[in-house]
C-alpha cells in the first residue's frame, strides 16, 4: 500500500501492503505503556498494582529535584514504599534506570517500578520511580541528632565497604553514580546497622551536588552540564562525604560557593576543605587520596580496597596535584590572584573585562616574570593575533577570544564560553537548560557552529576520557543543526543528545511523552483541544520522532518539509501513517479526523472531478475508523494515482488532437477564402481590359483617323 507522494520517489514502500496486520494487539514491554490520566486529586495507580498517594507526601524522602510520597503495592500492602515524582523541567537518567533495574540492589535503595504517570496535583504527566523506603533515616539526620555514631572505626566496613561496592557495579555499568553527599545516604533498617546509598535518577548527573562534593573542573561548571563524568569523580564525593560524615557537619559550610572554589583552585581541595579539621589519622590518607585534585593521580577502586583489606597502598604517584602559582599576584578588578587557573575562573565571567586586560603589557609581564611561564605569554599572542586575522569572524569575537584565553590559563577547567561553564560530557542536559528553559538558543548552536567542544578537546592533555566518542557525536549534531528541514536543526540535536527529555512540542507537552510509543496517544488526546486548522506536526514532534524512532523516515521528512502544499500534507499523512502501523497502534479517531480536515491539497491534486469526489465521499467512513494507513492509502494509492496521471494524459493528447484538427479546418478555410479573393480580383481584371479595349476600339470606329 505504500504510495508515492508527489514530488517523492523515496516512500514507495514506506508502508505496508497487508491491511490485515496493521491492527493486530501490540507487543510492546511494559515500560512502553503509560499509566492513563486520572481526575482529580485522588490516588494515582501504576500499571494497575502500584497506588501512588497524593494525599501522604513524605518530605523526610524528597530529593532536591523530586518530591516524594507514600506508594503503595497491592500484591504485598506490608511492603514499605515511596515514589518520587520527578519535575517535568528537568530531565531524568532513563538510562541509568533501566541499567539499575537489573541490577542487585544491595548497597543503594532498590528500584520497585517507574513509569510516566498523570500527577494531578501537577495537574500534567511526569516520571515516577518507585522505590523500597529506607527506614532508619538520613544517616547525617540522625547523627546530627546524637541518635548514632559513626568513628573512624566504623567507617571501613560500616560506610565505605557498602557504598565502594555499589559504586564499583556501576561503574562496571559505565553508569556513575554522580548524587553521592551526605544527605543522600540512607540507614536502610531501623536498627541503622545497613547503610545505602540513594537514588541518582531524578536530575542529570551532578546537577543536585553542592559544588563541594564536586570534582574542581565539574564544580566549575553550570549544574546541568557537570557530565556523567567516571567512577573517579564518584570517588572524589566518596571522600568528602566520609568526612563530613566523621566530623559531624561540612566544615565550610559558610564558605560561598565562589569562594570555596577560589580557594580549592589556589590551595587543594583537602587543604581548604578539611585542613583546619581534625581527620581522624586512620582516614587522612584514605582522604587524601580521594580527593586529590589531580584525577589521574586520585585514588581509584583498587587503593580502596587495599586500603579496606589493610594493605598498604602506594603513594608514589598520589602526592597531592601540584597547583602553579606565580610569586606576585596579578589584580584584576580589585582581586589578587595567583593561579592562572583562579585567574580563568574569574576572567570567564567578566568577558569585556578579561578580553581587555589579556591585551595589556601588565598581564604579559605577570605570565612572564611571576609565574615564569613562556609558553603561556606566547599563546596568549597568539590568541590575540590569530583574533586580528579573523576580525569579522566569530574567532575575532570577544566570547571566542574569553574562551581560547580561559583554555590556555586552565587547561583543565571546563569549556567556557559567554558566561557558561560546562563539561562536553555535560552538553546534553545544559543545552536543554539553555533552549527550553532561558531560551538561549544563540549560545546552543554557536557550541557547534563554531566548533567549541572540539577545540576543547583537541586541546585538552591528557585526553579527556571518552574523547574520540564524544568527538564522534558532537561532529553528528553539527551536521544535524546544518539542516533546517522539519526532522533537523537544533530540535533534532536536543533530542538525539538526550535520551531522557520528552517532546516539548506544545501539542502534547503536558502528557510528557517520553517513548516515541506514548507519541501517538498523546497527540490524539491533544486533538480535541488543538487547533485543528493547523498540522499536527512541529518542529518538536518531528525531530523527536527522527530520534526516537529507529525506521528510516528520511523519505517522509522529505515530502513533509516540501514547499508544494499537497506534497507537504501527503509527506504528514505517510509518516504519521507509518507510526501508526509499524507501533502497532490502535484506532486513532481524533488524530484521523484531525488529519482528514486537512487532506483538501492532497485531494484537489487529483485532476479528475469524479474521482475527487469520491475521495471527498471515502475519507469520512476511513476517519471514524481511526486508520491513518488506510486513509494514506486512499488518498496517495498507486493505481489511483497512476490512472489519474494517465487519464490526464490521454485527456491532454485528445484535446491536443481536438486543437490540432480545428486549427487545421480554421487554416482550410482561409485558404479557400484568399483562393477566391485571389480569383475574383483576377477576373475582375480581366473583364476591366476587355471593357476598356472595347471601349478604345469604338471610339476609333467612331472617329476614323
Amino acid at each position: 500500500m505504500a504510495e508515492q507522494p508527489l514530488e517523492t520517489d523515496d516512500i514507495v514502500d514506506a508502508l505496508p501492503k497487508d491491511m490485515e496486520e496493521i491492527f493486530k494487539p501490540a507487543d510492546v514491554p511494559a515500560e512502553n505503556t503509560p499509566t492513563p490520566r486520572g481526575d482529580g486529586n485522588g490516588p494515582v495507580v501504576l500499571r494497575d498494582r502500584f497506588v501512588l498517594d497524593t494525599a501522604i507526601p513524605l518530605p523526610h524522602l524528597d530529593s532536591p529535584s523530586a518530591r516524594a510520597y507514600q506508594a503503595e503495592d497491592r500484591r504485598d500492602l506490608g511492603r514499605k514504599l515511596f515514589v518520587l515524582i520527578c519535575s517535568p523541567e528537568i530531565p531524568t537518567r532513563i538510562d541509568s534506570i533501566r541499567k539499575q533495574k537489573t541490577l542487585d540492589p544491595s548497597g543503594r535503595l532498590d528500584i520497585i517500578d517507574w513509569d510516566v504517570v498523570f500527577w494531578p496535583p501537577l495537574g500534567q504527566s511526569t516520571m515516577a520511580i518507585i522505590f523500597t523506603q529506607p527506614l532508619g533515616g538520613r544517616v547525617i539526620h540522625r547523627l546530627t541528632r546524637k541518635e548514632a555514631k559513626i568513628t573512624e572505626y566504623d567507617v571501613p566496613q560500616k560506610l565505605a565497604t557498602p557504598l565502594t561496592t555499589i559504586l564499583q557495579k556501576l561503574a562496571d555499568q559505565d553508569a556513575p553514580h554522580r548524587a553521592i553527599r551526605p544527605e543522600n545516604i540512607f540507614f536502610n533498617d531501623e536498627e541503622m546497622t545497613e547503610i545505602v546509598i540513594g537514588e541518582n535518577l531524578t536530575s542529570p548527573p551532578g546537577y543536585d551536588q553542592p559544588c563541594i562534593f564536586e570534582p574542581i573542573e565539574r564544580a566549575m561548571s553550570h549544574p546541568a552540564g557537570r557530565g556523567v563524568g567516571t567512577s573517579r569523580d564518584d570517588i572524589y564525593a566518596l571522600g568528602v562525604t566520609i568526612g563530613i560524615l566523621v566530623l559531624g557537619q561540612n566544615p565550610v559550610a559558610k564558605l560561598k560557593d565562589d569562594d570555596l572554589i577560589r580557594a580549592r583552585l589556589e590551595q587543594s581541595s583537602y587543604t581548604v576543605i578539611f585542613g583546619n579539621s581534625p581527620i581522624p589519622l586512620p582516614l587522612l590518607k584514605p582522604i587524601q587520596g580521594m580527593l586529590n585534585d589531580d584525577p589521574a593521580a586520585r585514588w581509584d577502586f583498587n587503593e580502596i580496597t587495599n586500603w579496606l583489606d589493610g594493605q598498604r597502598t602506594s603513594s608514589s604517584k598520589k602526592r597531592p596535584y601540584a597547583f602553579e602559582k606565580a610569586e606576585n599576584p596579578y589584580l584584576f578588578q580589585g582581586k589578587e590572584y595567583i593561579s592562572p587557573r583562579s585567574l580563568a575562573y574569574h576572567f570567564a565571567q567578566k568577558i569585556p573585562d578579561s578580553v581587555a586586560a589579556g591585551r595589556e603589557e601588565a598581564f604579559d609581564t605577570w605570565l612572564l616574570r611571576s609565574l615564569g611561564n613562556k609558553a603561556m605569554s606566547e599563546a596568549v599572542k597568539g590568541v590575540y593575533q590569530n583574533a586580528k586575522f579573523h576580525s569579522q569572524g566569530y574567532r575575532g569575537s570577544e566570547s571566542y577570544i574569553s574562551f581560547i584565553l580561559c583554555m590556555i590559563l586552565d587547561p583543565l577547567g571546563p569549556i567556557r564560553y559567554k558566561n557558561i561553564a560546562f563539561m562536553p560530557d555535560g552538553y546534553g542536559p545544559l543545552l536543554a537548560t539553555e533552549v527550553l528553559h532561558n531560551n538561549n538558543k544563540p549560545f546552543a548552536s554557536e557550541i557547534l557552529s563554531y566548533d567549541i567542544g572540539q577545540t576543547w578537546l583537541a586541546n585538552h592533555h591528557p585526553p579527556f576520557p571518552g574523547t574520540s566518542d564524544l568527538q564522534k557525536n558532537l561532529s553528528a549534531l553539527k551536521g544535524f543543526l546544518a539542516i533546517k528541514d522539519l526532522g533537523y536543526g537544533l530540535e533534532r540535536v536536543l533530542y538525539e543528545i538526550n535520551t531522557s527529555l520528552p517532546c516539548h512540542s506544545p501539542l502534547v507537552l503536558y502528557d510528557y511523552v517520553l517513548l516515541i510509543d506514548h507519541l501517538l496517544p498523546a497527540m490524539e488526546r491533544s486533538a480535541s483541544t488543538a487547533d485543528t486548522s493547523q498540522r499536527p506536526v512541529d518542529r518538536h514532534i518531528a525531530a523527536f520522532i527522527a530520534a526516537r524512532f529507529k525506521e528510516d523516515i528520511h523519505p517522509h521528512l522529505k515530502s513533509l518539509g516540501s514547499k508544494t502544499q499537497n506534497t507537504s500534507i501527503i509527506g504528514l499523512l505517510s509518516l504519521l501513517a507509518f507510526l501508526q502501523w509499524k507501533l502497532r497502534e490502535q484506532p486513532l479517531l481524533g488524530l484521523s479526523s484531525w488529519i482528514g480536515g486537512l487532506l483538501g491539497p492532497a485531494i484537489n491534486s487529483y485532476h479528475n472531478r469524479i474521482t475527487r469526489g469520491d475521495l471527498e465521499k471515502e475519507i469520512p467512513r476511513l476517519v471514524r475508523k481511526g486508520s491513518l494507513p488506510e486513509l494514506f492509502d486512499l488518498v496517495d494509492n498507486a493505481k489511483r494515482r497512476n490512472e489519474d496521471i494517465s487519464g490526464y494524459e490521454e485527456a491532454k493528447n485528445e484535446w491536443l488532437a481536438a486543437e490540432e484538427e480545428i486549427q487545421d479546418i480554421e487554416g482550410a478555410g482561409d485558404a479557400r477564402i484568399t483562393k477566391a479573393e485571389r480569383a475574383g480580383q483576377q477576373t475582375a481584371a480581366v473583364f476591366s481590359i476587355i471593357i476598356t479595349l472595347s471601349v478604345v476600339i469604338g471610339l476609333m470606329i467612331v472617329q476614323p483617323w
